[in-house]
């Protein structure tokens, strides 16, 4: 009695990726926000189902639920149906982080009060005791190099299996949390391929060896594969300018020891550059959309924009923007700029608090901000209430960072770029010049969009 062989070929992938932005992959313990760091080998790791599941909805967006679900199985099945039908053809191994290049980050982060715009506070779990409002986050620093596996079992799925896989290149996939302040970016370092026919003897010890398979074995094909050309940004909106007097992002020194380091320094990154990070821009520019919106009587926008809590089930929406880093200025000039003391009043007596003094070393220079929309919820009205916002920050209503009252964190702005992604245009708003080139109406169409919610139709 012939065999009703399911598949005669595997098909294997080795995948190294690079982190284009910082990772953040929470373990959901510690008191602070720490990645997931794997049980036996101690280092951080991406868990096979979070690599299935971003992946899985690419696809979805690239081919469809009904596709989707033939190559990653059905998220539940129909009464009548085979379970061995709707299996998965694909599976995944966790990604490891190398040593090399691997570098954590802790930054400090604020909770914000939305309905106060202070910062918040909450209660202890199991006691009655409130938390402080400032937390750590812990991320995995760019350039972090982690690899994993991909077995496809149907080879009838290759094709958009790689396409999927191709996408890590095009910023159609965002891991971990953290992404609308821009984190969770991937470059593919390299993509090989093995072909495992189970007919032949010799595939077949191989495939069973699979796991000590020398590289050379395998096709590099990262070259060769492309993904369909979908548009998943509507706007990209990029501020060039630079600080007007100095910036400071708070982080703790611990890079200087000893009497002369500062009490506290601009926050850096895995590379020791100096930098605006994704989330600080995000609060500061979300604050004086908030106030844009309520003033016209538009608060649908936020939502549409920067999401609401939950998930699809219960009311949760994603918002539609990304925040990423922005470094500042030349970090050689920024290494070698002096602390400036301060010292702290007290309000009640207005004298000088008692051993008060302290120190903060500042960075300045040039800025390169980055914005982007996506193509989805109402991407228009966001980028109009954006530009509102981003109007403030050029007249010098608003600032980056600490320190506004004593003149810190004001940008200088010199021009504002707004390419429409999807119609390959742009208009530039130059600040220093005065001017407005806007051949395709793009900033006005924006503005038009950004109307209060008894006009809107």
């Amino acid at each position: 009695m012939a065999v009703d062989m399911k598949y005669q070929k595997i098909i294997k992938y080795l995948v190294k990726a690079t982190c284009a932005q910082p990772l953040h992959m929470g373990s959901a313990s510690g008191d602070k926000e720490e990645v997931l760091v794997h049980p036996t080998d101690d280092r951080p790791f991406i868990q096979a189902s979070s690599l299935s599941g971003v992946l899985r909805q690419y696809c979805e967006k690239l081919h469809g639920q009904e596709q989707a679900g033939s190559l990653f199985g059905a998220r539940r099945l129909e009464e009548g149906e085979n379970s061995s039908d709707k299996a998965s053809k694909v599976r995944f191994s966790d990604g490891i982080f190398s040593d090399e290049g691997l570098i954590l980050e802790l930054r400090p982060r604020l909770k914000i009060n939305q309905e106060t715009g202070t910062c918040d506070d909450s209660m202890i779990k199991g006691t009655d005791m409130r938390s402080g409002h400032k937390f750590n986050m812990e991320y995995i620093g760019a350039g972090a190099e982690f690899e994993f596996s991909v077995y496809l079992f149907d080879e009838r799925w290759q094709k958009e299996l790689e396409e999927t896989l191709a996408a890590v290149h095009q910023e159609g996939v965002q891991l971990g949390g953290q992404k609308s302040n821009g984190c969770g970016f991937l470059n593919l370092k390299s993509l090989n391929r093995k072909i495992f026919d189970l007919s032949q003897r010799e595939e077949r010890r191989k495939w069973a060896d699979e796991d000590i398979l020398p590289e050379n074995e395998y096709e590099d094909i990262l070259s060769h594969i492309k993904t369909p050309q979908r548009t998943v940004m509507a706007y990209e909106v990029m501020v060039e300018g630079s600080t007007e007097g100095e910036l400071l992002v708070k982080s703790i020194a611990v890079q200087d020891y000893g009497k002369d380091a500062p009490d506290s320094m601009n926050i850096r990154d895995a590379a020791k550059q100096y930098i605006v990070p994704g989330s600080s821009l995000k609060g500061a520019l979300r604050s004086q959309m908030e106030k844009i919106a309520s003033y016209i009587d538009s608060p649908r926008i936020i939502d549409e924009t920067f999401g609401t809590a939950g998930n699809s089930q219960n009311g949760g929406r994603a918002g539609n923007i990304v925040f990423y880093d922005t470094v500042v200025g030349n970090r050689e000039d920024n290494d070698l700029a002096r602390a400036r003391n301060r010292i702290h009043i007290d309000k009640f007596t207005g004298g000088v608090m008692h051993g008060a003094l302290f120190n903060e070393k500042n960075v300045s220079g040039a800025v390169h901000f980055r914005i982007v929309i996506y193509d989805r919820n109402t991407p228009d009205s966001t980028c109009g209430l954006l530009l509102m916002a981003l109007r403030d920050m050029a007249i010098g209503m608003m600032s980056i960072g600490g320190g506004f009252h004593v003149g810190k964190g004001i940008i200088d702005v010199d021009r504002i770029v707004v390419c429409d992604c999807i119609n390959k245009n742009e208009a530039v708003i130059g600040l220093k010049t005065g001017k407005i080139t806007d051949e395709y109406g793009i900033v006005a169409r924006c503005m038009k969009a950004v109307q209060p919610e008894k006009e809107a139709v």
